[in-house]
């Protein structure tokens, strides 16, 4: 009877004691392993809230360790915003999510955002390998994917997570944005420093977050990492208006670099960007472009409307870390204070031959592995170095 009594008591103190740190067991005779509960607040979701009951039921039935269960408050808060979908990481099982409506408009399929915002809670990071079985490869997969389940790779990393005593502690805080950064954290770049556009330049394409170019009728070029919207718009430096908005039918990823093609739906009546043979020696003058956001830090502001250029050069591949120097560029920030940030990613790089602007570069990624934009370098794919894969891969690129 007393060592009965002492188990109760034990038992009911544990149970406090995960209480208290939002991390609740499960008790019952089918449990096999003490199992923890994760609440999630879905009060400020509005018609989201079913998605993310949804989501919740999903990961209930993949994993064992972790059961995520509704209650206002919760150690999750889930809010809605017109921004893009995303998790902020506080803690293994806790933070605050956002469903947000860009990629929704997108055509994004809700309940696979939902589920896969809650996997950055449970602990799991970005994975952008593009394919629909998998789900924390977001928006990397294509817009069409409606697969809202885990692998069981996942699942498992999960109950990985969540099993033994280092469950509360073995989560870094962070945040997770539905179209950011690959997963070794590259920063993706956008114009700090540089000057609303003075042309209206014919080859740009907005693409949902990040910037492209045309570079065929049919065709445009942006950075693999970015994900594969349902539709760009052409021939605007507005992001908002004006130009051409086209669906966009394929994706074809370079099979090295952090290139990718875009087919459109339909072909488009505006001038494309050559692509020449050579991206220019060391000391080259350029010009980046793109609608990436025009403070350094990370999350400083938003995209501007109007895309932002910046006078530039090609400097020395030694300058740049981590960069594949026969199929990318080192590119200067200009004043060691300007350059590519959040947002420019997959936009142009151009110089002018005979009068002319030739594309040159697709922005990449920071040479520095900096969350500061424009601290150094950064790293754009060469174009011209891949020009025959292009070729290929568009049938016929326009003469250069």
């Amino acid at each position: 009877m007393v060592r009965r009594h002492l188990l109760r008591v034990a038992t009911a103190v544990a149970a406090a004691v995960l209480a208290t740190t939002g991390l609740q067991a499960v008790t019952g005779a089918t449990a096999s392993a003490a199992a923890r509960t994760v609440y999630y607040d879905a009060s400020r979701a509005g018609e989201f809230r079913t998605n993310f009951d949804a989501a919740a039921r999903i990961w209930n039935s993949s994993v064992t360790n972790v059961q995520l269960v509704a209650r206002t408050p919760g150690n999750v808060t889930i809010y809605v915003d017109n921004g893009w979908p995303r998790a902020q990481v506080t803690g293994l099982g806790s933070g605050r999510v956002w469903m947000g409506w860009e990629a929704v408009n997108q055509g994004y399929d809700r309940t696979r955002i939902a589920t896969h915002e809650l996997g950055h809670i449970l602990g799991l990071p970005d994975r952008r390998t593009g394919l629909c079985t998998d789900l924390m490869s977001g928006s990397s997969a294509p817009v069409s994917c409606r697969n809202a389940n885990p692998s069981a790779a996942e699942a498992a990393q999960v109950n990985r997570l969540f099993a033994g005593s280092t469950a509360a502690s073995s989560q870094v805080a962070r945040t997770y944005t539905w179209t950011g950064a690959e997963p070794d954290d590259a920063v993706t770049p956008m114009v700090v420093g540089g000057r609303p556009a003075t042309e209206n330049y014919p080859f740009m394409v907005y693409v949902s977050g990040c910037t492209g170019s045309l570079i065929k009728a049919n065709w445009a070029v942006t950075a693999k990492h970015c994900g594969t919207p349902a539709s760009v718009r052409v021939g605007s430096v507005n992001r908002t208006s004006g130009g051409t908005v086209v669906s966009v039918v394929r994706a074809v990823n370079h099979p090295t670099i952090d290139v990718k093609l875009l087919q459109l739906g339909s072909s488009v009546s505006y001038a494309p960007a050559p692509i020449p043979t050579t991206s220019g020696a060391v000391g080259t003058a350029t010009r980046i472009i793109g609608w990436g956001q025009t403070c350094a830090p990370r999350g400083c502001g938003s995209a501007p409307a109007v895309a932002n250029e910046l006078d530039t050069s090609i400097v020395a591949d030694t300058r740049c870390l981590g960069i594949n120097a026969p199929y990318e560029i080192c590119t200067n920030n200009t004043n060691g204070n300007s350059g590519a940030c959040y947002g420019d990613s997959g936009g142009p790089q151009v110089r002018r031959i005979n009068g002319a602007w030739s594309l040159i570069g697709v922005t990449s990624r920071a040479g520095n592995n900096n969350s500061t934009c424009a601290t150094a370098p950064s790293i754009y794919g060469d174009l011209p170095s891949i020009r025959s894969w292009v070729n290929t891969q568009v049938g016929g690129l326009p003469a250069a």
